[in-house]
């Protein structure tokens, strides 16, 4: 086996992907018979885009890319495999291992799960004094010549482990069955820490500590996870599986339109008001807390990076009135809007 240490990785955009992605999925679509322009044009996406690697790709815009690939050959592995995995059977063993009791129990559920569904692939969980070696054995090889299936489904194990505990897990070792490609780097952004190539498996190591952390997600946020799964697969790994940093994203879409109210916040995830109030509260916050650090945050860049009026910036943030909103801006930054912006332009002069 080759093993290669990646330290740090490709600097990239959160949220995009390497080209080369998007041109093996292209091309994988026109041999399986689909229309790969019209795919491309569902997504956002113009043909011109393929076979350029300097290019980056939006991870949304690719991820539509897949689901539609999904979709119409109603395979999971993209028929990167002659045995087909049905689609919706990651949700299915999603049902099926978020009522375990701890991460350790749900994948042994999802090992037996996949056993039963597909010989596309074997799983096998390893554990010892230190370390946990979870491996996929990819039977069909010569079917997937661009690892695309591999990758996804390893990608998919990290990911959905991580979710369901709500901790990044972090990868001692990832292993994989084929040679150094020559976008080893984008590989770093995927998975940091040491890779092993020429492997006989595909899989990854970790700390067998995270195996007795409890499951913490429930049903309604295994259908926001399958969402946004897609999309997540082509990330680097999250680490904030906060409740916090979730309504954080879903205040930063009321930009500049307006915020949802805490009963609709709560509503899109799946919860009570109550329930809501009581958990930001676990966590040393508030959902008032955080809706004023992103008033906050967009005020400054609206102040700063704008040339817009006070009471310009005051709506675009939600304030009615420009002297309340001043009254606000000097509670979170000790200076008025107007002399944060002079001294801001002097900084900047100087």
């Amino acid at each position: 086996m080759t093993e290669i240490t990646l330290n740090q990785p490709v600097k990239s955009e959160r949220g995009t992907a390497s080209n080369r992605y998007i041109s093996q999925y292209y091309q994988l679509a026109e041999e399986k018979g689909l229309d790969a322009d019209a795919l491309l044009h569902q997504a956002g996406l113009s043909p011109d885009i393929i076979d350029k690697p300097e290019e980056r790709v939006a991870a949304e815009k690719l991820a539509t890319v897949l689901v539609n690939i999904w979709d119409a050959l109603q395979d999971e592995t993209a028929a990167c495999s002659p045995v087909p995995i049905p689609r919706g059977s990651f949700y299915m063993m999603g049902k099926l291992t978020i009522h375990e009791q701890n991460l350790g129990k749900s994948l042994e559920q999802a090992r037996r799960f996949y056993t039963m569904v597909t010989s596309a692939f074997t799983m096998d969980i390893r554990v010892d004094a230190e370390q946990v070696l979870f491996s996929c054995q990819m039977h069909y090889p010569d079917e997937d010549p661009d690892h695309l299936f591999a990758e996804i489904n390893l990608m998919s194990w990290h990911r959905y482990s991580s979710w369901l505990i709500a901790e990044n897990i972090p990868l001692s070792e990832v292993f994989f069955s084929y040679p150094e490609p020559a976008e080893v780097s984008e590989y770093s952004y995927l998975f940091p820490g040491k890779h092993v190539f020429n492997a006989p498996y595909m899989g990854f190591a970790f700390h067998r500590k995270y195996l007795d952390r409890e499951t913490v997600q429930n049903a309604a946020s295994l259908k926001t996870f399958m969402r946004a799964c897609p999309v997540l697969l082509f990330l680097q790994p999250k680490t904030d599986f906060s409740l916090s940093g979730e309504l954080q994203q879903i205040l930063k879409k009321g930009v500049p339109d307006g915020f949802p109210t805490i009963e609709e916040a709560a509503d899109q995830l799946h919860m009570t008001k109550r329930t809501l109030t009581r958990k930001l509260k676990d966590e040393g916050t508030s959902f008032q807390k955080i809706k004023d650090l992103i008033r906050r945050d967009r005020a400054i860049y609206y102040l700063t990076r704008q040339p817009l009026s006070v009471g310009k910036v005051a709506e675009k943030v939600g304030f009615s009135d420009p002297a309340v909103f001043a009254r606000a801006f000097r509670v979170w930054t000790g200076l008025s809007p107007r002399d944060y912006r002079a001294k801001h332009a002097h900084s900047e002069q100087s």
